[in-house]
C-alpha cells in the first residue's frame, strides 16, 4: 500500500524530529531560515519588477513561495526551462499557475543564489 511521502512512515518522522531539535537547539536554524526566506522574496519580487509585462504575482512565506502567472502554460514553460538549466521546480494552483519556490531548510546562501539566478534566467527566457 502507498501511504504517501508525507504520512506513514513513524520512524521518519522520529529521525526528523530528532534532527530539527538538533538543528533548532541554538535558534540559528530559525534565524537562517528567515534570512533565506527574505533572500527569496527580494528576489522574486526583482523577477517580477523587471517582467511587468507578465503580470506575475508574488506571495509566501518563510523558505514556501509562489510566483503566480496569468497565462498557466507560462508557469510550466518557466519550470521546463528552469529544469533545463539544472533548477527543479514545480508548478501548483487549480491550472498550474503557480511556480513553487520550495528551498530546503539547509540551502546556503550561495546555493539558493544560484538558483534564483536561473529562475530569473527561465522567466526572462520564456517571456
Amino acid at each position: 500500500e502507498h501511504n504517501g511521502t508525507f504520512r506513514g512512515n513513524n520512524p521518519a518522522f522520529v529521525t526528523a524530529a530528532a534532527t530539527l531539535d538538533a538543528y533548532w537547539a541554538d535558534g540559528q536554524m530559525e534565524k537562517q531560515t528567515l534570512a533565506r526566506g527574505e533572500q527569496v522574496e527580494q528576489a522574486l519580487l526583482a523577477i517580477a519588477e523587471e517582467h511587468q509585462e507578465t503580470e506575475a504575482r508574488i506571495r509566501g512565506r518563510g523558505l514556501v513561495w509562489g510566483m503566480q502567472f496569468p497565462e498557466a502554460p507560462r508557469a510550466s514553460a518557466v519550470c521546463k526551462r528552469a529544469f533545463e538549466l539544472g533548477l527543479l521546480l514545480e508548478t501548483s494552483g487549480p491550472e498550474s499557475e503557480v511556480v513553487k519556490v520550495l528551498p530546503p531548510l539547509t540551502i546556503s546562501s550561495e546555493e539558493l543564489e544560484e538558483g534564483l539566478r536561473i529562475l530569473a534566467r527561465a522567466v526572462r527566457e520564456t517571456g
